[in-house]
């Protein structure tokens, strides 16, 4: 009997998700914020931090971090959910955005969300999702064998 070529991952765990977003001194924060809940099933903290831009113009950044288990399942299928056939884009891209410390980066039309549509951008102004992941064992391949398989 000849063994199976095919890798296993025995445990594959996402750890945290991370999503922010830029406020500019033209922008509204409570209209940034309600883009960001656009992503949300639940509800969730917004903690914000003040910043300088490169021109020395007012920055606010707006951050959610999900640790508990049962929030990261439940938001990262609801934002599969709202991505639809958006998640084949991010298959093709998985080794682009994945970065070398098993992060995952997704960026998200942040006017879009406003309106309570989500579409996948690559550049400008965007909702941030980061999420770490976390294999045994720890090698890039098995990280992105492991995000192509939470993407289908």
């Amino acid at each position: 009997m000849q063994k199976s070529k095919k890798s296993k991952i025995t445990n594959v765990k996402m750890e945290r998700i991370t999503v922010s977003a830029v406020v500019h001194s033209t922008e509204n924060r409570e209209k940034v914020g309600e883009a960001i809940a656009t992503l949300f099933p639940f509800e969730f903290e917004i903690f914000t931090s003040k910043a300088k831009g490169h021109y020395g113009n007012p920055l606010e950044f707006l951050e959610v971090e999900i640790k508990k288990k049962k929030e990261i399942k439940e938001f990262w299928d609801n934002l599969m959910n709202l991505l639809g056939n958006q998640r084949e884009m991010i298959l093709n891209t998985v080794e682009e955005k994945l970065d070398e410390q098993n992060v995952l980066h997704l960026r998200i039309d942040k006017q879009k969300a406003y309106l309570g549509d989500v579409e996948l951008i690559e550049g400008g102004d965007a909702i941030v999702v980061k999420a770490k992941i976390v294999t045994y064992p720890a090698k890039r391949e098995k990280v992105i064998e492991a995000i192509k398989s939470m993407l289908k």
